[in-house]
């Protein structure tokens, strides 16, 4: 697995496909409405459908990111989504 987890924080490592979606909603579902810790500093990419789900999350509970010193596409993703207009700058 591309993802671990430890209590309310995900670690996300190299590529997350899709087969990784039903684990981490699983993980986002047992830890509403806590706020989540993912950590991206080892993560080259990330499944759309994975960043839906955050997105989703997002937009009724707290998330927190820590990205690594290249900024990635999907990091633009996350940090320009805004929960209140549902689209990204």
């Amino acid at each position: 697995m591309a993802i671990t987890y430890e209590k309310n924080r995900a670690i996300f490592a190299s590529v997350i496909y899709e087969d990784e979606v039903i684990s981490f909603r699983d993980f986002l579902q047992e830890k509403a409405p806590e706020e989540v810790k993912l950590e991206f500093s080892e993560c080259e990419d990330v499944h759309l459908a994975v960043l839906q789900i955050i997105m989703a999350y997002k937009k009724n509970y707290p998330i927190s990111y820590e990205f690594g010193k290249t900024k990635k596409l999907f990091q633009k993703v996350l940090e320009g989504f805004v929960t209140s207009e549902n689209h990204c700058y």
